[in-house]
């Protein structure tokens, strides 16, 4: 999973849960998709929609199409793959404090639709995580 350094002063408090910042992680994360070479060639022809259903946060959607990465905020109608669990798993996979396949296992979160998407949507994160270093 990609670890970006996300700043929790950045994010917008609503009770005790931090809004925006898995959000704010994945508008990031498509940005740097759509900026690294190895991420754009795992991209071309693989057109497809991975959904977020966040616990605490909004519900979002990444497309990739032509080898581009979009963020869109809210459902979309036949997601390929469905990602679902709380706000505070998919910030801790995406900083990196916990590795998303043992959450897999540790049923932190569920996968609906197609098992081979996820695994290539976790590959496109590694790939971005790699060329940060």
């Amino acid at each position: 999973m990609l670890i970006l350094r996300l700043s929790r002063s950045t994010a917008l408090a609503k009770g005790d849960v931090k809004m925006g910042r898995v959000v704010d992680g994945y508008k990031e994360f498509v940005r740097l998709s759509n900026e690294v070479a190895e991420a754009k060639q795992l991209m071309a022809g693989w057109d497809k929609v991975v959904q977020f259903i966040i616990e605490g946060e909004d519900n979002f959607y990444i497309k990739t199409e032509g080898g581009k990465a979009s963020f869109n905020l809210g459902e979309h109608k036949s997601p390929n793959v469905t990602l679902k669990g709380s706000e505070e798993i998919f910030y801790k996979m995406l900083t990196g404090e916990l590795d998303q396949t043992k959450a897999y296992f540790a049923k932190q979160y569920s996968i609906q639709g197609s098992m081979g998407d996820a695994m290539k949507f976790g590959r496109l994160g590694t790939t971005v995580q790699k060329a940060r270093k």
